[in-house]
């Protein structure tokens, strides 16, 4: 799979990406360790993943319907939401973003339409799937699959159309498990730079799946979700190479806002979540200390704060 890495830089006649960061997550699909893939939801989400020490992280469909739309992940997020969340998030970090574009949004049109928009908005990879509308999550239940002849129309159509080296990493929801291994060969085959079955029930489908599965595999843990939670290290020497963990912030957030406002909404005390809140010169602090860190905003910064707009006499 090096090789095949190398070759796509080799022997595409192809533009550099926006922001570098398709080069640099490209890059780390060929050194040793597996890669922690952890989900934000938002743009904030994700400066807090970069600054704890992620080295890069994951735009989540799933959390992107949940906090801009309030909607479940049914499929009702549309490209230009995507994009416009993939624009502003590549813009406040400095790590790779790989970004959930569920289905491509239609058809083979839409599909190269979506590698276009994601590939002038940032993202250092897109996941796309084999699912048919209306999509779901990929751990639950009822999903419904394109047949395979007319996911890989899709497949080639956004291979061909990149003009980066924006990582695409080639998902099905198949449920049953030597169908769903046969599906993503046939992706591996086609020059998908990672392959992911999502949804996997059990310790024993998952060791299938790194034995059988060639190339640079990733797996999907949720908490609470259908793929048992195992270690970085363990998943590792099992042989997958990007440990997607799609929600961890978008569930932390959750319930600490529900225990800590409700709290609030009992007692009428703001004080009663002093030790749950960051105070507002913490919070102050991250924003702007990340906001001057930028290359398009560092001469900006000065002790007194942002210059206030001067009006014509």
């Amino acid at each position: 799979m090096l090789f095949k890495l190398i070759q796509f830089d080799e022997e595409k006649s192809v533009h550099n990406s926006i922001n570098g960061m398709a080069e640099r997550f490209r890059k780390m699909l060929t050194e040793p360790g597996a890669i922690e893939l952890p989900g934000c939801y938002d743009t904030l989400s994700a400066m807090v993943l970069e600054h704890v020490g992620f080295k890069a992280c994951f735009l989540s469909g799933y959390g992107v319907a949940a906090s801009l739309l309030g909607n479940p992940d049914i499929g009702l997020t549309s490209l230009s939401e995507t994009a416009m969340a993939t624009k502003n998030t590549t813009n406040a970090i400095k790590i790779p973003l790989v970004v959930d574009a569920d289905n491509g949004y239609g058809n083979e049109d839409n599909v190269v339409r979506t590698v276009s928009e994601l590939e002038h908005a940032g993202a250092a990879a897109m996941i796309m799937e084999d699912q048919i509308m209306p999509k779901r999550c990929g751990h639950s239940a009822n999903k419904k699959v394109l047949p395979l002849d007319l996911y890989m129309k899709k497949l080639n159509c956004a291979l061909k159309a990149r003009q980066t080296p924006m990582v695409l990493i080639a998902r099905t929801d198949v449920a049953e498990i030597n169908e769903a291994i046969e599906r993503v060969k046939c992706f591996h085959d086609a020059g998908a730079d990672v392959t992911l079955i999502d949804g996997l029930q059990s310790l024993e489908v998952a060791e299938k799946v790194a034995t059988r599965v060639p190339g640079l595999k990733q797996i999907n843990l949720i908490y609470g979700g259908k793929t048992p939670i195992l270690s970085a290290k363990k998943l590792e020497e099992m042989g997958f190479k990007v440990l997607l963990y799609s929600t961890p912030a978008l569930y932390v957030a959750m319930h600490s806002m529900m225990t800590s406002l409700k709290m609030l909404r009992e007692k009428s005390d703001l004080n009663v979540i002093s030790s749950q809140s960051m105070p507002f010169k913490e919070f102050q602090a991250f924003v702007e200390t990340h906001y001057f860190k930028r290359s398009y905003t560092a001469h900006l910064n000065n002790e007194d704060g942002p210059t206030p707009e001067k009006k014509a006499s």
